[in-house]
Formats: C-alpha cells, structure tokens, sequence
C-alpha cells in the first residue's frame, strides 16, 4: 500500500499540472533557497471550480466537498509533489505595523484638531479658497498612496519559509506550501527547440544555397535602413520640437509623432500623426491648458466655470460674515455712500474757514493803519523843520 501511495497516477500527475498553473504563486526563501509556494485555500477553491469538481463533471466528480480536496491535496503531498512550510515573520514587519498605527492615530488627533478650529475661527475669503484647494490636493494626494500601494502588493518581497514539522494538509488562509513538482510547459519547450535549431542553421550558413543567403543579405539590409529611418524621425522630430519651443518662448509643444519612442505596438506608434500643446501663463500661477484642434470647447468650458466658483465662495463667506456680526451686536453694517460722505469734506465748512481767514486779514490791515497814524500826530513841527 505505501508504495501505491509513493507513485502518483496519471490523474494525480493532471491535477497537480493543474494546480501548479491554475493556483496563484508567490516567491519564497526557504534555508536560503528561492522557492515556489501557494496557498491551501486558493489551491481548494481552484479545485472546486475545475473540470473534475461536482459542478462541471458529469460523472464522478472527484471533488464535491471542500473537505474532499483536502484529502486529495493531503494525498499529494504524502507522494512528494509539494511539502507544508511555516512563514517567518520579521521584525520589520511588525515595526512597520506599529509605526502605521501610530501615524494613522497622529492623524486622527491633527484632523480633529483643525475641525475645531475651523469651527471656531471665522475664515476669510482666502483662507476658504485655500481651504477648498487643500482638500483637492489631499485627494490627489491619498489617490497617489493608492497607487503606490497597490504598486507594492504586486512588487512583494519574498516570503521566508521554514520546514514545517507536521506535514500535512490544512485548509486556512495561512498555510503556505512549496511546489517541489515544476514540470515544463510546453510552450517553453517548443520555444526552447526552436532556439537549439535556429542555432544549428545559423551555424550552417555557408551551406545554405547561393539565392537563400542573398535573399538573407538583402534582407538584412532593409532591417537596417528600417532601424535607421526610426532613428532619423526621432532626431528630425526633436529638432522641430526644439525650434517651435524656441520661437514662442516656451508656450507651444509640437511633438511629430509623439508615441514613436514610446513602449507600444508598432502600428500603435505611428497612428496619432502629432501633438500639440499651448502653455500659458497667468498673473500668480502658470496654468496648463492643453488645445488641441478636436478639443477647443473643452477649454473654454473650464475658463468660464472656475471664476463662476470662486465667486459663489466668496459670496458665501460674506454671508456667513454678515450672520455672525448680526448676533454678536459688535459690527454695524454702513453703506458704501455714507462712508464716502464722510470721507469727502464738505463744501460750507471750508467756506466758513475762508471768511475767517479773510476777516482776520482785514483786522491786521486797519490795526496797521491806526498806527501810522498815531505816529504822525505825535510828530513836533520843530522835528518837521530839523528834518
């Protein structure tokens, strides 16, 4: 009996094939060793859904249950095809853990702390405009960490792995097992012929007919003026992109086939004929704005809709301004034309202040003459003839 265990059959060999293809993997180390290893419950739920489940079988299925794949899965593992291993966890890993509870706990408390004070202080019309283009910029922001993590999950590090001691099969989703049953699929097979073969003709160049090396000659020759043409557009392409650039001062952006060097299909590559962009420039910021000749009315929507919000923002800071002054009895709403009368002086007082001026002029002018003449009475005749 052991030894009919020992030696898988033929539908053991297929399932196995299957699960080895079918079933998600994930590289690990073990002893310092690169391995393969997956886990129990995906390779369970690959076998539920497989040709030799109840579902798609018509007749005797071999896996009904999940508790009938792990019996099968635990008969392949006794024949040697996979063996149970245990993962190692790091300490960075649980350092890292505790650091993001830490920051996401931090943040927490700092965005508590600014709706408190948002709350209490009355913003300004800059502070909310402010405001509003901070939370796009969090939202750009949080989208950005999405994408690096989702980055990461498919960048993982490789798992560290020890023999476990209890071989066997256990349905959970963190159970790792390693594939030591790597047979060869048959495409790489076939492309791995096809290399040896290429090699051997290659080889036997100078056997081939007269009329099939100068068809090879001429051949390559068109390989090569081809690899030449795409390296002159590419230049040619700069060039006019730097002189276009160079003329309006950096404001337009003409790329002449602009996916040639990019990583895309060769049709692809050639099929949008160009592309151009217009840079301008604004009194605070530089605001890009891409027109192209299919969408001009884009662009002009956005430059009709962004004033329309920022002037409903500053129409409704003014509103709330005007409702708290009102219950706080500490403003007083004044038009625009009282203050402007009291700004500009008015016409009596400086009349007024004119006539005075003019009366005390006419004072001086008769105090002066009283005294001239007092001075002449007091004038003897004998004076009159010294002189």
């Amino acid at each position: 009996m052991d030894e009919q265990v020992a030696q898988p059959s033929k539908e053991d060999y297929a399932v196995a094939k299957f699960l080895r293809f079918n079933v998600p993997v994930r590289d690990g180390k073990l002893v310092g060793m690169p391995v393969k290893c997956f886990i129990a419950s995906k390779a369970i739920d690959a076998l539920l859904e497989s040709k030799w489940s109840a579902k798609n079988a018509k007749k005797d299925p071999l896996f009904t249950t999940r508790k009938s794949c792990e019996v099968f899965c635990n008969n392949l593992l006794c024949m040697g095809l996979f063996h149970r291993a245990e993962k190692v966890e790091r300490r960075k890993d649980k350092s890292k853990k505790k650091k993001k509870e830490t920051e996401e706990e931090s943040l927490d408390e700092s965005k508590k702390s600014k709706k408190a004070k948002k709350d209490t202080v009355e913003t300004s019309d800059k502070e909310r405009i402010e405001e509003v283009e901070r939370k796009e910029e969090e939202k750009k922001e949080v989208k950005k960490e999405e994408k690096k993590d989702d980055e990461k999950k498919k960048k993982e590090k490789k798992v560290k792995l020890n023999m476990h001691e209890d071989q066997k099969f256990v349905d959970a989703d963190d159970q790792f097992y390693v594939w030591i049953y790597d047979p060869v699929p048959l495409k790489t097979f076939l492309i791995g012929l096809l290399m040896v073969l290429g090699a051997i003709a290659l080889c036997m160049f100078p056997l081939w007919p007269e009329f099939v090396r100068v068809g090879v000659y001429y051949i390559s020759l068109a390989a090569a003026g081809f690899v030449g043409f795409i390296l002159g557009l590419a230049v040619v392409r700069l060039i006019l992109f730097c002189i276009i650039w160079g003329f309006t001062f950096g404001k337009h952006h003409f790329w002449f086939l602009p996916n040639l060097t990019e990583d895309v299909g060769i049709l692809e590559s050639f099929q949008p004929l160009y592309k151009h962009d217009v840079y301008t420039s604004d009194t605070k910021t530089d605001k890009k704005k891409d027109e192209t000749t299919d969408k001009t009315s884009s662009s002009t929507i956005n430059e009709t809709t962004e004033p329309e919000k920022t002037e409903k923002i500053i129409k409704s800071v003014i509103k709330n301004i005007e409702e708290s002054a009102s219950e706080q009895d500490e403003f007083e709403i004044v038009d625009r034309t009282d203050l402007d009368d009291e700004s500009q002086p008015n016409e009596t007082d400086e009349a007024l202040e004119e006539e005075a001026i003019d009366t005390d002029e006419q004072n001086e002018e008769t105090d002066e003459q009283n005294d001239s003449e007092t001075n002449n009475d007091n004038i003897t005749p004998e004076s009159k003839k010294d002189k």
